[in-house]
C-alpha cells in the first residue's frame, strides 16, 4: 500500500509493506526511501514497515524552508498520526539516525524502540568538511546533486572496501547518481548538509527512554565512532542513552544497510522482535 498524507502543509509519500508491529524507517540525506531497499523486504517478513520520503525529498513535496532534525522528527509524528500509528519501532540511518535521536527524545511515548544507524549527535571538523564538500560539489556542478563526481565520492565514502571489490563499483556509482538526481532539489540538499554541520543534538540523548541500539560499521568514514574532541560520534551516542546496546559490524563502512545487508537486517530485526 502506498499513498500521500498531508503533514503540516506538505504532502508526504509513504509505502507500507508487510504485517505485524509497525516499524518506521527514516532515510539519510539525499537518498529518499531508496536508502532502505535492501532492508525493507527482509523486515517486512516480520513487521509492518513504513517507508517514506521526508519533506524535501523524492515523491514528497520539496519546499524551500528552514530544515533541521526537529522539523523532520515532527513530520514523522504527523505521518504516524495520519496512518493511525500510536507507537512504532524506529529505524534511522545516517541523517535519519540523527532524526531518530530527536524523535525518540521528543516523543518517547511513541517510540517502542529505536535503532540509530551510522549517525552522530555532533559532527567534528572532519565530519563537517565531508558535508561541506558535498555542498560545494552540488553547487559547482551543473548537474547539482546529480553530479557524477558527487556520486563517485559518496560511493567510496559510504561503502566498504570489501564490498566495492566484490561488486561492480561503476554500476554502484551509476545507481547512487540516479537516486541523487531523482530524489533531490539543490536547495534542500544543501540545507540538509548545513543542518548536519550545525547540529548539536546531544541534549536529546538522555531523554530517550525506549530500548536503543547504536549500530554501525567499524570502517565508517562519514560518521566514525569517534568524532573527536567536543563532538559526539556513535560511541558518544551509545554512552549518552541509558542502557543503549551497541553492535559494530566488522569490515563495514557508513552504509551497513548496503555493504553488510545480511548482518544489518538480522541484528535490527532481532532487536525489534525483543522489544
Amino acid at each position: 500500500m502506498e499513498g500521500t498524507i498531508e503533514v503540516d502543509g506538505v504532502n508526504l509519500w509513504y509505502r507500507v509493506s508487510g504485517d505485524g508491529p509497525p516499524v518506521v524507517q527514516i532515510h539519510g540525506a539525499g537518498f529518499g526511501h531508496y536508502n532502505f531497499d535492501p532492508a525493507t523486504p527482509e523486515l517486512a517478513k516480520r513487521f509492518k514497515v513504513i517507508d517514506y520520503d521526508m519533506r524535501g525529498y523524492g515523491a514528497s513535496d520539496r519546499p524551500v524552508q528552514h530544515y533541521d532534525m526537529e522539523v523532520w522528527a515532527d513530520d514523522l509524528a504527523g505521518l504516524m498520526d495520519g496512518l493511525g500509528i500510536d507507537a512504532a519501532h524506529v529505524h534511522g540511518t545516517s541523517m535519519g539516525g540523527m532524526i531518530a535521536i530527536v524523535f525518540a527524545g521528543k516523543y518517547p511515548e511513541r517510540t517502542r524502540s529505536v535503532v540509530i544507524n551510522c549517525a552522530a549527535a555532533k559532527l567534528g571538523p572532519s565530519g563537517r568538511l565531508i558535508f561541506k564538500n558535498w555542498i560545494d560539489i552540488a553547487r559547482l556542478d551543473p548537474d547539482g546533486p546529480g553530479s557524477r563526481v558527487l556520486a563517485e565520492l559518496i560511493t567510496w565514502q559510504a561503502l566498504s572496501r570489501r564490498f566495492l571489490a566484490e561488486q561492480d563499483a561503476v554500476a554502484l556509482a551509476d545507481r547512487i547518481q540516479e537516486i541523487l538526481r531523482d530524489s533531490n532539489r539543490i536547495e534542500v540538499f544543501t540545507a540538509a548538509c548545513e543542518a548536519m554541520c550545525d547540529m548539536d543534538i546531544r541534549d536529546w540523548l538522555p531523554r530517550i527512554t525506549s530500548p536503543a541500539l547504536v549500530l554501525g560499521g567499524d570502517e565508517d568514514v562519514m560518521t566514525p565512532w569517534d568524532q573527536g574532541p567536543d563532538a559526539a560520534g556513535q560511541q558518544a551516542i551509545a554512552d549518552g542513552i541509558a542502557g543503549a546496546e551497541v553492535h559494530v559490524i566488522r569490515g563495514a563502512n557508513h552504509s551497513t544497510i548496503f555493504d553488510s545487508s545480511e548482518e544489518h537486517n538480522r541484528v535490527v530485526g532481532d532487536f525489534f522482535a525483543r522489544h
